[in-house]
Formats: structure tokens, C-alpha cells, sequence
């Protein structure tokens, strides 16, 4: 297992506390910033967030590309999630989702990077005949990114979400969408957090799908009615029970601590290496 940290929390940060006005500057600056400090702590992986996939683009994107080659670190990337939804009902909105994620796996290969965590987006929260079809939906989306995909060697990590977005929820629900997308080269970024709010068995989850698990995010929560990202150690995840269980099944990737703030990532990372 390899410890690393997300730039999401820096560049919430930056979003609300820097005076830069264009955002391309600040993802800029959150991304140097977020390599420098894991360089600084010897973390060996990182998590960039991509999002909007179309910031990245004409001579910016060139600015970026030479940034994240500029460090050593290995990194992966996090693909674009606000408005961007795979299973969309919306048959343009799940066209335009798949495209974003295209663009993503692009710029992966221009960073060197062999694993991007994706969404499936939100299902309908009210009507069941409409969530079948968000999970056909999915289905159809990610056999398109994965048919595009195939021979860049990218490693799609579908991610498991929180309750309020009804799909891809506890073990069971995880198992009945893998079985309709029905690709063996589709894997899963396991959140911690997300499950929480399921109520999921965790032993459950990896006994089920531990052979496609390659990606983990650490994440903390307080209640199952939110995801709010606070410091690990904080709340109520059994992170010691979940790492004992991640430890028996051989788990060799990425663990990912992902926080809405950077100011406690060195004490989550401490907190983190002493269950390790």
C-alpha cells in the first residue's frame, strides 16, 4: 500500500481564501502546492483533481503537463464530478459526461498517469422505473469511456457513492450495477465515507470485489446524512477495523487521504501512518 493525499483539499483552500480571480491560477498554485508539501512529507502518490477537464487546454494545458512531470511523485488523477453525470436519463448530458472523461484519460497519458477515479453521477431519487434506467444509462457511458480507453493502459476506477445519489451505494447495490455495465476491465475507488452513509458491510465489499478494488479513499465523516471530509481520526470511520481488513486481502494500491481542508492533512497523515 502506498499513502497519499488529494489536491482537493488545497485547492478549497485556495478557492476561498486566495485573491487570485481566474481559476486556472488557482488550480496552478493548488497543484504546485499540493506536490511541494507532499514532497516535503515524503508522501509517495498523489491525487489531482481534475475538474473541469476543459481548464486544461491550448497553452495552459502545457503549463500544467510541465508542473506535474516537474516532480517525481507518482500521481493519478480524480476526474471531473461537478456536472458530470454518467447516468443521466438525459441522453446528451450522459453523451457530454462520457466526452469529459474522454478529454480526462487524454491529458492522463500527456502526465504519465495509469489510474483516474470517475463518477457515475446522480440517479433519480424518487422514482424506481427511472434509477433502472440510470443504471442502464451508466452502463452504456462506461462501456463508451472503456471502449475509447482500452488501449491507452488507464486503469478506470469506478467510485462508490453516498446514499443521496442512489446509485453505486452498499456491496450489494455495487454488485448488482458492475453486473449491468458487465466489463472485466472496469475497477473500483473504495470511499470510505460514502460507504459509511450506506450503512455497507466493509468486510462484505472486499470479500465480494477486492480483485478490482485500485483504489482507496480515506475519508472521515461524522453522521450518514452528510460527507463533509473532516480530519481522520475525528469522527466516527472505523479506520482501524477497514485498514486490518484492506491488510488481509493483500490490497497493493493506492490509500488516498482526501480532506475539504489542507490544515490538518499532516496530523490525518500521522494519524493515518500509526494504523499502518
Amino acid at each position: 500500500m502506498e499513502l497519499g493525499i488529494s489536491s482537493l483539499g488545497i485547492f478549497i483552500d485556495n478557492g476561498l481564501n486566495s485573491k487570485h480571480k481566474d481559476i486556472l491560477d488557482i488550480y496552478y498554485q493548488s497543484i504546485e502546492e499540493c506536490l511541494k508539501f507532499a514532497e516535503d512529507k515524503g508522501i509517495k502518490i498523489v491525487e489531482i483533481v481534475v475538474d473541469p477537464q476543459n481548464l486544461f487546454t491550448g497553452a495552459k494545458r502545457l503549463e500544467f503537463i510541465d508542473l506535474l512531470n516537474s516532480y517525481p511523485i507518482k500521481k493519478q488523477v480524480h476526474g471531473p464530478f461537478i456536472d458530470v453525470n454518467l447516468c443521466s436519463h438525459n441522453d446528451k448530458i450522459s453523451k457530454a459526461s462520457t466526452e469529459a472523461y474522454i478529454e480526462t484519460a487524454k491529458f492522463c497519458k500527456e502526465i504519465n498517469v495509469d489510474v483516474m477515479t470517475i463518477h457515475p453521477g446522480l440517479a433519480n431519487f424518487l422514482l424506481k422505473f427511472i434509477r433502472d434506467y440510470n443504471s442502464k444509462q451508466l452502463g452504456r457511458a462506461i462501456n463508451s469511456l472503456l471502449d475509447f480507453t482500452s488501449d491507452l493502459n488507464l486503469t478506470i476506477c469506478l467510485e462508490n457513492m453516498p446514499k443521496n445519489t442512489y446509485i453505486m451505494l452498499d456491496q450489494d447495490n455495487i454488485a448488482e450495477i458492475l453486473n449491468i455495465i458487465g466489463r472485466t476491465d472496469l475497477y473500483l475507488t473504495y470511499d470510505t465515507s460514502h460507504f459509511y452513509t450506506n450503512h455497507g458491510d466493509v468486510e462484505l465489499l472486499w470479500e465480494q470485489h477486492h480483485k478490482i478494488i485500485k483504489n482507496v479513499h480515506l475519508v472521515e465523516n461524522f453522521t450518514t446524512d452528510s460527507d463533509t471530509h473532516p480530519p481522520l481520526g475525528s469522527g466516527k470511520i472505523d479506520f482501524k477495523g477497514i485498514l486490518e481488513t484492506i491488510k488481509n486481502y493483500q490490497y497493493k494500491g493506492a490509500l488516498i487521504i482526501e480532506l475539504s481542508s489542507n490544515e490538518e492533512m499532516s496530523n490525518s497523515i500521522e494519524y493515518i501512518n500509526k494504523l499502518l
